[in-house]
């Protein structure tokens, strides 16, 4: 019965962070230049993990500038 009592509380906080805009869950693509070399590495059936690697997707609050990718995937205006 408790668990099932923090189950509910645990799924009613992540839909209330939904509604407030907040995103729960895994690295993101980090801009718009990014995004068609990930889904292009993603159709070569890269893993998640060596994709983010191949980006440098961050998770977490960066400190400084944002990060550039690697091997030149996307032009830094």
């Amino acid at each position: 019965m408790e668990r099932e009592y923090i189950r509910d509380k645990t799924l009613e906080g992540r839909e209330s962070a939904r509604i407030r805009g907040k995103t729960i869950g895994g690295a993101s693509v980090t801009d718009n230049t990014m995004l068609p070399m990930a889904l292009h590495l993603r159709a070569q059936e890269l893993s998640l993990r060596d994709i983010a690697a191949q980006l440098v997707i961050t998770k977490g609050k960066m400190k400084g500038p944002a990060p550039v990718p690697r091997d030149g995937a996307a032009a830094v205006a």
